[in-house]
């Protein structure tokens, strides 16, 4: 499932970054939610999910149950589970912070995908997040001192500071140990393991500690740290791994690998060696295979491949196919069976399949939509223009199949907890959307996934997942909607079924229990199904062409996922048969109650409708140290929000602890103050800020460009509305707010004091990406504009007024990766000289983002100290060329330090910033290079470090010409 860590802590940074990101919302603002407690829980649900909250409820209570054995404690008294249904990927995810909680989507994973080996979705996401909370709620030792003073913080909960591989790989074990089902006994998620141990190319224990982008990429901690978890269980029992939690929890962030010493008698890296020494000694040597040939070299992730329609009777054959890798946006591509590269044919974010049509290729993809949804539809890209056309809009359709005369198709249709077989029509429009959607089959609780047509028409061959079994296949009779058993659960998980071309055999993917997916043949005419493929990694999503000689297939590499072909193996060869066929059964099996147990714990009239009140409270306090080049502060903040994100708020106090020698200090008794709060249930953001706040260097500048010695003490309060418009491919914001601040200032003279009332209005766009090879944002621009007036007529004291705008344009360079980021930047302020704002010019910080109403909104002058020039006019222009230069994605031990990547830039900045009147002579140059390193710290969190020189020369001759040097944070811009 998701990382334990959430973007609840991000929320709380973000929100007090005034100008550039408020709260965000977590869920799609058309859902209403209601509550239902019970004993130890709360279940949040929205509107077409009560039978499903009613019966997690009842998991819940049961799994509280079942956790104290594996961790020898009591579960935590109260944990609230947020069941919601707006995506159509099956995902969780937990954190203790700021108080125990769960998130569970309603979507059911596909029975192909790693999390697919379950007969029941709800307990088995719910088990591995209920692990992480037992988990990682628990305190020992110093710990308890810590929390009892400053609350629920992060550094009170010291497994929080474990690697990943641990964190993840526990909770994956024991979603398997508890249900029966999981990723322990996925054959497939196995070969993860067992491929790498088969290529001699098993990961150190360094590499799964977190942040790996190479393949296994995020899968790696889990799929290495499950097996290491099982390996502790079975060597030195299960109970061991109570101990070990209980030990970690008593651990200063970050040394828990010395405990293992104290428990197992070994080091870890004693037992991590052994426990990889285990793995390559289990495994059988690679086969000797020359009967399957590799068509393409992506790894990671591809799908649903499918021949197309070939150009001409003698042109080779091509085949259309999705993929996901992190060189670039996923897209749909094609490649030919004769060897030539991989084409793109068009950016595809996910979706799996592909249906062939005549004029058009119509495939499933994923858009954000409120800010917050990931909600699939139909789309078409056009054979003749190259374009693609939304073809549904908002219907959570997937898996697009074309029937045969190509005016149907056949696809699954996401509903909360279940997927529903439907048929769309008519397909032969080009000028508007679809808007006939006719329901084929639906079940509660069960899904539909991969649908395909037979070659006359009048059947449909689908998976089916129903809650107490594994994927099966069958065949849906169209005209009476009866359905028969093609491969039945007892099998093992079948899935992505294909019809071979004369339509007297289905060829689906089969994985037995503990064994990774073959292909499998179906015949219609009875008899024992027969195994097409023996491959060690696995084999899914064939398809057959049309003259029926060769399949291709999704097939599994050390590498991750690729296409493979091989010959449509004669019927008379010395196949292994698999069992016996169920094809002519009909589907009268007894369908399980989805709804499960009534428990006492959980009474029908309990539910009621959701109030945010019970979880606004605060529950920590932490200490805040701050500054910036031109002063120190310490203090304390608190900060909350309640379980749906629809509050925010933050509070903090500082005072001042050290300030520069030549500019006025106020009295160090008078605090800088905070008060932050956001409503973020709409779309929009409705959010409001108080503060008192202490700058230095902060009056109008000199008739030389250069700040004056002036301390300004600016109590100000700000209520704005903040409008996000997220999509895949590009976003945008809107910020409208009113301020109104007296603006206090200290002279050498005497003191000064204004009131200021002002309006403002901002906008950004982005189309840039980074993907998990990029140095930088690529491929994309990203642009912002801003506007500020204090007028007189409110309450000013005179007026003023402020634009900026900044554009950065991040172009493609020599080779992959490789990025020319140019970006031009320009503010003026006019009014009043003690209201109008004053930019600030110079140092290496980072640029930041292209919203920012502050001093130094346009201030990346490279070569020069931090805020050397100023003015009520700015330009700038920065030109970089961003370079990879190494990818060791290492570290060291259990260390909480990865080196991702290493890149480096060459630069030159020019800019000016002057107040009277613009000198072209008088312009400010810089030119340098960069080194840095994006590193993963503390295993989640990445980020840049970046050493830099410049030369720098000042054309008005006020600064001389000198070389900077200087260490940031962050992209330069």
């Amino acid at each position: 499932m998701a990382r334990t860590r959430t973007a609840v802590l991000l929320l709380l940074f973000a929100a007090s970054a005034f100008g550039t990101a408020h709260a965000a919302s977590f869920y799609d603002p058309v859902l209403r939610f209601r509550a239902l407690p019970t004993e130890h829980f709360v279940i949040y649900f929205h509107r077409g999910e009560e039978a499903l909250a009613r019966r997690l409820a009842a998991i819940a209570e049961e799994t509280w149950l079942a956790m104290h054995r594996p961790f020898g404690v009591v579960p935590p008294k109260r944990t609230h589970v947020v069941l919601v249904d707006q995506t159509e990927l099956a995902n969780g995810w937990a954190n203790p912070l700021p108080y125990d909680t769960i998130m569970v989507t309603a979507a059911w994973p596909l029975g192909s995908e790693f999390i697919g080996d379950t007969d029941d979705w709800l307990r088995l996401v719910f088990t591995h997040e209920c692990t992480h909370i037992v988990h990682l709620d628990r305190t020992e030792g110093w710990a308890r001192v810590i929390r009892g003073i400053f609350g629920r913080m992060e550094i009170a909960f010291p497994n929080l500071f474990l690697p990943q591989w641990h964190i993840e790989g526990l909770a994956t074990y024991q979603e398997s140990v508890l249900t029966g089902g999981g990723r322990l006994h996925a054959g497939d998620f196995s070969s993860v393991i067992d491929e790498a141990a088969r290529s001699h190319a098993l990961e150190p224990l360094d590499r799964v500690n977190g942040g790996l982008t190479d393949w296994p990429n995020g899968d790696g901690a889990y799929a290495y740290g499950l097996r290491f978890h099982q390996y502790l269980a079975d060597r030195f029992g299960a109970d061991s791994l109570a101990k070990l939690a209980e030990a970690t929890a008593r651990r200063v962030p970050f040394t828990a690998s010395r405990v293992f010493k104290r428990i197992y008698g070994q080091s870890l890296g004693e037992l991590w060696r052994d426990y990889q020494a285990s793995l390559a000694a289990s495994v059988e040597p690679p086969a000797e295979e020359t009967n399957y040939r590799r068509l393409t070299r992506h790894g990671y992730f591809v799908s649903g491949p499918r021949f197309d329609r070939p150009a001409c009777p003698t042109c080779p054959l091509d085949v259309v196919y999705a993929s996901r890798a992190p060189d670039g946006f996923p897209s749909l591509n094609r490649v030919t069976l004769d060897g030539s590269p991989t084409k793109a044919i068009t950016r595809r974010y996910l979706g799996s399949t592909t249906a062939i049509g005549f004029n058009d290729l119509l495939f499933d993809q994923h858009e954000i939509r409120r800010n917050t949804g990931l909600y699939s539809d139909l789309y078409a890209w056009s054979r003749k223009t190259g374009r693609v056309r939304q073809i549904t809009f908002e219907q959570r359709l997937q898996d697009p199949d074309l029937s045969p005369r190509g005016d149907t198709v056949a696809c699954v249709q996401n509903h909360p907890g279940r997927r529903d077989l439907v048929l769309v029509s008519p397909m032969a429009s080009r000028s508007r959307p679809v808007t006939r959607i006719d329901t084929l089959l639906g079940e509660p609780e069960t899904q539909f996934n991969a649908p395909r047509w037979s070659p006359d028409g009048r059947s449909i061959a689908v998976e089916r997942h129903r809650p107490g079994g594994l994927s099966e296949i069958v065949v849906v009779d169209i005209a009476d909607k009866s359905t028969r058993v093609i491969a039945a659960s007892s099998l093992g998980r079948s899935v992505t079924p294909a019809w071979r071309p004369d339509g007297r055999a289905i060829v689906a993917a089969v994985a037995p229990d503990q064994q990774p997916f073959n292909l499998v043949e179906f015949s219609l005419d009875g008899g024992n199904a027969r195994r097409l493929t023996a491959t060690t990694g696995g084999a899914k999503w064939p398809d057959i062409s049309p003259d029926g000689k060769t399949i291709v297939f999704v097939g599994y590499t050390v590498d991750g996922f690729d296409l493979f072909t091989m010959p449509y193996p004669n019927p008379s060869g010395a196949d292994t048969q698999v069992g016996p066929y169920n094809g002519q059964q009909p589907d009268d099996l007894p369908r399980p109650d989805p709804v499960v147990g009534a428990d006492p714990r959980v009474r029908p009239e309990t539910a009621a409708d959701y109030s945010p009140w019970p979880t606004l409270r605060p529950t920590s306090w932490t200490p805040v140290i701050e500054g910036d080049s031109t002063q120190l502060r310490v203090g304390a903040s608190t900060s909350g929000f309640d379980v749906l994100g629809y509050h925010t708020y933050i509070a903090s106090a500082s005072w001042l602890v050290s300030g520069p020698a030549d500019a006025p200090r106020p009295s160090a008794a008078t605090p800088d103050w905070n008060i932050y709060y956001a409503y973020d249930r709409w779309r929009p953001t409705l959010w409001v800020n108080a503060s008192n706040a202490t700058s230095f260097f902060s009056g109008p500048p000199t008739d030389a460009g250069t700040p004056t010695a002036v301390t300004l003490r600016e109590r100000q309060l700000e209520g704005g509305v903040l409008f996000p418009i997220r999509h895949v491919r590009v976003s945008h914001v809107a910020l409208f707010s009113m301020l109104s601040a007296v603006d206090d200032y200290t002279l050498p003279a005497g003191n000064l004091s204004r009131d200021r009332v002002a309006v403002r209005g901002a906008w950004a766009t982005t189309t840039a990406h980074i993907y998990g090879y990029s140095v930088s944002p690529e491929g994309g621009v990203t642009l912002g504009v801003t506007a500020e007036s204090v007028p007189r007529a409110l309450g000013s004291f005179a007026d003023a007024t402020a634009f900026t705008a900044d554009v950065r344009a991040y172009l493609p360079g020599l080779a992959r990766h490789q990025v020319v980021a140019i970006r031009a930047a320009g503010g003026v302020s006019t009014g009043d000289p003690n209201l109008r704002r004053t930019f600030h010019l110079g140092g290496g910080a980072s640029a930041g983002g292209v919203i920012d109403f502050g001093r130094n909104a346009i201030s990346l002058l490279r070569g020069f100290g931090t805020n050397t020039f100023a003015g009520s006019h700015v330009a700038l222009i920065n030109a970089d060329y961003r370079f990879p230069i190494a990818r060791p994605q290492r570290g060291y031990g259990t260390w909480p330090l990865f080196l991702h990547t290493v890149h480096g830039t060459v630069f030159a900045d020019a800019g000016h910033a002057w107040t009277r009147e613009f000198r072209s002579d008088a312009v400010k140059t810089s030119f340098g290079a960069e080194v840095s390193a994006r590193i993963v710290a503390g295993y989640f969190y990445p980020f840049n470090v970046v050493a830099g020189a410049a030369r720098g020369h000042d054309g008005s001759g006020t600064v001389g010409d000198r070389t900077t040097f200087y260490v940031r944070l962050g992209y330069a811009f």
